[in-house]
């Protein structure tokens, strides 16, 4: 443990960094009180609770160094901030980089306060934790937009005459499932209706079939299944399917061994007649908000549709759930996802540049040099096939 004295002496708050990850579950208690604005239901959403950290620093910790943020005032636990610290290259520039404990599997992350914590507080924890930060660069990736920890990190940093980039994150599609499963397919446009009898008679015609598991630990054997689904899907070609990725899998099965006893983990698995298995949809449900964080297809059988028809049967049971009360997509706005929804709950990522020569460059190149390059590229391009168009030799009659 690491504690800042400079913060203490000039503030109501005491600023501490915990990098052993042994110290995770010393901090359950007092997380558990810690809220966030984010857009994923009432209670902290998963993603930001003590599990999903956990296995995610289990999963995607290599090469990292746990920087756990710890804000106390009186001794209390008033804010936390999930980061880690890594080395990292910039446009090929070596840089010293603090950042979230999320990556591509994480759907968003934030910092986390006590309820009461009023917003002055919030300002001064913000600026004193930017000073304690030692790197060139702080990136926050997955904010809500326009939330309060994106506007304050905006507002306080701009007070310091620190450098801020905002850039667009994931635009996540997201379900209100408390209504009628009927009364929201009817809504869907007569093509796509067609195109979910389609498939479904297709699918149901084959033999094929859905069932439905809880996953109770990460050594149940469907979890086998589901590697070995996805390392037959169009994921293996880019090594990014469950087998290829072992970092991965660390992660979920972490998650299934914490989540698991309480039954928040649902598979559903398409099958052949013969037992095969050839699709799944996982979604882990938590505070009424069912999160899908991965599915995968075997490509041998994509003219049976399985994976779509695994989707289905699992947004149709959400309704079907009284405890259900949200999809959130954990993706990007996807085609095949506009066809549930026109709601999206949106994503930023921050980017501050910290006070020196390097974080002045790092800005420079990145939001001055480079911008004007690309539009000198964009006009001599246009220059060029311009003059191609006009040095083609006309057709003779």
């Amino acid at each position: 443990m690491n504690v800042d004295p400079s913060v203490s002496a000039s503030c109501d708050f005491s600023i501490e960094t915990l990098s052993d990850p042994d110290c995770f579950l010393e901090l359950k208690d007092d997380w558990q009180q810690l809220s966030s604005d984010t857009h994923a239901g009432g209670a902290l959403p998963l993603p930001l609770t003590l599990a999903w950290m956990i296995s995610w620093w289990s999963g995607f910790s290599n090469g990292a160094r746990l920087r756990l943020t710890i804000i106390r005032q009186h001794g209390r636990i008033i804010a936390i901030a999930p980061l880690a610290a890594v080395q990292d290259q910039y446009r090929q520039i070596s840089i010293r980089k603090i950042k979230f404990l999320s990556n591509g599997h994480s759907p968003f992350c934030d910092i986390l306060f006590a309820p009461e914590v009023e917003h002055g507080m919030r300002k001064n924890i913000m600026r004193e934790l930017i000073k304690h930060l030692d790197c060139d660069l702080i990136e926050l990736r997955g904010l809500k937009d326009r939330g309060s920890t994106h506007q304050l990190l905006s507002e306080v940093a701009q007070s310091m005459g620190i450098r801020v980039a905002v850039n667009p994150a994931l635009s996540t599609p997201v379900v209100d499932t408390n209504g009628d499963w009927d009364t929201f397919l009817a809504e869907k446009s007569k093509k796509f209706r067609q195109r979910v009898r389609s498939a479904t008679n297709r699918f149901e015609r084959s033999g094929a079939k859905i069932e439905q598991t809880t996953i109770q630990s990460g050594d149940d054997f469907i979890v086998e299944e589901m590697i070995a689904v996805s390392s037959q899907s169009w994921k293996r070609s880019l090594g990014a399917d469950l087998s290829s990725r072992e970092n991965s899998v660390r992660f979920l099965k972490s998650l299934f061994d914490q989540l698991g006893p309480s039954q928040s983990v649902s598979v559903w698995m398409a099958r052949t007649d013969t037992g095969e298995p050839i699709a799944f949809e996982l979604h882990l449900l938590w505070g009424g908000v069912s999160y899908p964080i991965r599915a995968d297809f075997n490509e041998q059988y994509r003219k049976l549709s399985p994976g779509f028809i695994a989707e289905l049967n699992a947004l149709r049971s959400l309704f079907e759930q009284v405890d259900a009360t949200t999809y959130y997509s954990c993706a990007d706005d996807y085609q095949y996802l506009t066809h549930w929804t026109d709601t999206y709950a949106q994503h930023v990522t921050v980017e501050l540049f910290k006070p020196g020569l390097k974080g002045f460059l790092l800005y420079s190149l990145e939001y001055r040099l480079i911008p004007v390059l690309r539009g000198i590229r964009s006009v001599f391009r246009k220059e060029t096939d311009s003059e191609r168009k006009t040095s083609r030799p006309s057709k003779v009659a």
